[in-house]
């Protein structure tokens, strides 16, 4: 998938390491949001 700069991100929800959800929409209307996807190991 390909985002264009200056446009929004789709909106999607994941498990965080605490197996919180996590959903991006949550976060909208704050400036900057980094995100950091890394493989664990099990």
């Amino acid at each position: 998938m390909i985002i264009k700069l200056g446009k929004a991100a789709p909106d999607f929800s994941i498990l965080d390491w605490q197996e919180k959800e996590f959903t991006l929409s949550s976060y909208r209307g704050q400036k900057n949001i980094f995100l950091v996807f890394n493989r664990g190991f099990v």
